[in-house]
């Protein structure tokens, strides 16, 4: 007996569109396969589309472009739809507007972020991950042999996304290096927003409530987005990074992380790799508020033998002038950062 089967418009719709991903993800891929040696090469690739070469447009024209990208936005129901966009249009934007692009791509990621992280924990999707081989990428996503969690992975990828792997769960993070591929077309400004992001989705300073990069590498990161936010007061990206900077990377130098603490667990006292990255940075950058704070804390602990708390029967017990540095040392910092 013969049986016709009838397809659904609306599931062969979506089928093409998953194939056309899936073939534009192969052709990604395939310029990434053997090339592990090279990350800027694979970045270079985003999205699996080369950004055209700069073009000038009338005004109009830019307005135009403009007004196609906030719709493209709008419709969008994954993020590789706008980095398409971008990819086929940056270069006719113009410099302003092509900031503007960059930023509201960066506001569809922080609408999208919590719906994209979610869909990692649904079903089956993290037991398969984890028999992946780790990391999984844009040249290994591929192999996943459940389709639904590979068709995942691969939208994600495709739209900007990278994976990371934190007390044994894989989810995704916003993938700021792949922006850098439109250098040639923002502003300086918006480039350095980049790169100061992207130092951080690259290689994330902590993880399990732990520090994963040296004191220095903090330290670092402490002075850049502080740089930052002197050079570009007036920068949309300024109360970004003003955040990122007082409540993660000054507040990780001065306080520690609970599994990566500034003291020592049994005598409370400044551990002497943390007291010598400070000292480095007041020696290194000591015109920067970073630098104040940590020689103002520096000269708090001198008056307490270096004690960051007290131990009193047994217990983690305040130590009055380091609680009141403590509770007033970012206030502090936002001041002398001024605007």
């Amino acid at each position: 007996m013969n049986m016709t089967i009838e397809v659904n418009s609306d599931v062969r719709s979506r089928n093409y569109r998953w194939n056309v991903l899936v073939l534009i993800f192969a052709l990604f891929i395939a310029g990434c396969s053997g090339n592990n040696k090279n990350t800027e090469e694979r970045r270079e690739s985003h999205a699996g589309a080369q950004v055209s070469p700069v073009v000038q447009g009338a005004p109009q024209e830019k307005d135009n472009l403009l007004e196609q990208y906030r719709q493209t936005v709008q419709n969008a129901k994954e993020p590789f739809e706008i980095v398409s966009f971008l990819n086929e249009n940056m270069s006719k934007a113009g410099q302003e507007r092509a900031d503007t692009m960059i930023r509201e791509l960066n506001a569809y990621y922080n609408n999208d972020l919590e719906r994209t992280q979610d869909a990692f924990f649904e079903n089956n999707v993290q037991e398969v991950l984890l028999q992946q081989q780790w990391p999984i990428t844009a040249s290994n996503a591929a192999e996943i042999q459940d389709a639904a969690v590979k068709q995942l992975v691969i939208t994600k990828l495709m739209g900007g996304y990278k994976l990371i792997m934190v007390e044994g769960t894989i989810y995704p993070i916003i993938d700021f290096e792949l922006q850098k591929v439109y250098k040639n077309y923002v502003s300086q400004q918006m480039n350095d927003y980049i790169f100061l992001r992207a130092v951080e989705s690259n290689e994330v300073s902590a993880k399990d409530a732990g520090l994963i990069i040296t004191w220095d590498k903090l330290a670092n990161r402490a002075v850049l987005s502080e740089t930052y936010i002197k050079t570009y007061p007036d920068s949309a990206e300024r109360p970004e990074i003003e955040q990122l900077y007082l409540n993660s990377y000054l507040s990780m130098y001065i306080y520690g992380l609970n599994n990566t603490p500034v003291f020592d667990m049994e005598t409370y006292r400044l551990l002497s790799e943390v007291k010598t990255s400070y000292q480095k940075l007041v020696k290194e950058h000591p015109e920067t508020v970073t630098a104040k704070m940590v020689s103002q804390f520096l000269d708090v602990l001198a008056t307490t033998d270096e004690q960051v708390y007290n131990r009193i029967n047994g217990q983690q017990m305040d130590i009055p002038a380091v609680k009141r540095f403590h509770e007033r040392f970012q206030a502090k910092a936002e001041e002398l950062l001024g605007g």
